[in-house]
């Protein structure tokens, strides 16, 4: 039991909510830094080698999306309900999963990109 003070008095739901919503925002955060290290460190790799480029299409497109959830966590702010609690939640872990799973077939979207950008 998380509690207020030291007299052990529950959280409400509201400020329950508020602690979830900042720890999904500072989720979110450190993914995106991550994110954006990665990228900083790809495009560095890709000096040495030129198929380093397939990883920063499908990098860039997770940093916009959690770019665009963060700003919009931030948006709705504190006003939310359980169920958007859990719909965040969904939001974050679906997209690194359906990288991780599908991962060959966003390589091969980026290599067919890249082949008709420099072709």
């Amino acid at each position: 039991i998380r509690t207020k003070n030291s007299n052990f008095e529950r959280l409400s739901k509201s400020e329950s909510l508020f602690l979830f919503m900042e720890k999904i925002s500072k989720t979110i955060s450190i993914l995106i830094f991550t994110i954006l290290l990665l990228v900083v460190g790809l495009v560095i790799w890709s000096f040495f080698d030129p198929y380093a480029q397939v990883l920063l299409l499908p990098l860039g497109f997770l940093s916009v999306y959690y770019l665009l959830l963060f700003s919009f966590l931030k948006l709705i702010g504190n006003k939310t309900s359980k169920l958007w609690r859990y719909l965040i939640l969904f939001m974050v872990v679906v997209p690194l999963l359906s990288f991780a799973y599908g991962y060959n077939t966003f390589i091969r979207f980026s290599i067919e990109v890249l082949n008709s950008i420099f072709d």
